[in-house]
């Protein structure tokens, strides 16, 4: 069974104990990343609101595709699918270029 691959990015890695690359099974970026959570619970404060619904400081990518459903995550995923959480990273040195 190949499943689906969710990378994880290291800002969402410092909060829980998981590797970088975690297998799942689901149809559905939704089921994909519920899955996710089971395996490894606390990202899912990290990554879904209060809701169930994408932080909106939460991109998601499904083969190098952004995902077009943020709200319900209904994006379709099949075994073989990477999937890529990335959080927003910001900040810098407050000094003008």
């Amino acid at each position: 069974m190949m499943g689906i691959e969710v990378h994880l990015a290291r800002g969402l890695r410092v909060h829980v104990e998981a590797p970088a690359i975690v297998a799942v099974s689901g149809a559905s970026a939704r089921e994909a990343i519920d899955d996710l959570v089971r395996l490894h619970p606390g990202l899912d404060r990290f990554v879904l609101d209060d809701a169930r619904r994408l932080r909106r400081h939460v991109n998601v990518f499904i083969n190098d595709e952004q995902i077009a459903d943020r709200d319900q995550l209904s994006d379709p995923v099949t075994d073989g699918d990477r999937i890529h959480i990335l959080p927003a990273v910001s900040g810098g040195t407050g000094e003008e270029p």
